[in-house]
């Protein structure tokens, strides 16, 4: 009899333990990183997106600003309840370089903020678009493909919101920031060139489609 209950007990904890993993045994390295990055992305981008909406000199600087910084608020509720369910810890603040960008937009004023906030914030943008790009496409995980397409589409809108002020440098979305990346250069290599494509369509169809103060 005891060991009959033992083995119920053994069999119980076995069933406990291991559904959450069973769950989640498709997320990868990739499908990690993406959460953590979406959550560095917005630790920093969020408040600085704030102050865009507050301090920006252009009206449509400011407008941009209020919607990416709206959009951050909703993904980064999305990326930490994702999170929970996967057991990823998410940083809780930004990176050293991030900080350095902050220091950077904070430190202008005027001309110089709306500058250094739009083609900062673009460059970060496009540098994750590779990222998610990839996670949508080999993700085996259903809630990861959700969320990794809200990110591509997150970022798509925005760098496009940030090319409509008509002040982003086609070259913005070169600097990719360094560290926490865990791709091979080649799939490095391909998020840029996904990203530069993608970025440089949407600069055309919003030099096309009409001035820089024109509302998205």
């Amino acid at each position: 009899m005891i060991y009959r209950l033992l083995g119920v007990a053994i069999a119980c904890l076995v069933i406990w333990a291991g559904t959450p993993t069973a769950a989640f045994a498709e997320i990868d390295s990739h499908d990690r990183e993406l959460l953590v990055r979406v959550r560095q992305a917005g630790l920093w981008e969020g408040p600085v997106s704030r102050q865009a909406e507050e301090r920006g000199s252009g009206q449509r600087v400011r407008e941009v600003g209020r919607k990416l910084a709206d959009d951050h608020d909703r993904l980064d509720a999305q990326v930490r309840e994702l999170a929970s369910k996967v057991r990823v810890e998410l940083p809780g603040e930004p990176t050293e370089e991030q900080r350095s960008w902050v220091d950077e937009i904070t430190g202008a004023a005027g001309a110089d903020f709306d500058r250094a906030y739009v083609n900062r914030a673009r460059a970060a943008h496009g540098s994750i678009f590779g990222l998610a790009s990839q996670v949508r496409a080999a993700t085996r995980d259903d809630a990861m493909r959700s969320f990794a397409q809200t990110a591509v589409d997150t970022v798509m809108r925005h760098m496009t919101l940030l090319e409509s002020t008509g002040i982003a440098e086609t070259t913005s979305l070169m600097v990719v920031p360094a560290g926490g990346n865990e791709l091979d250069g080649g799939d490095v290599a391909l998020g840029v060139l996904m990203a530069g494509i993608a970025g440089g369509a949407t600069f055309g169809l919003v030099r096309v489609l009409g001035s820089p103060g024109r509302r998205a």
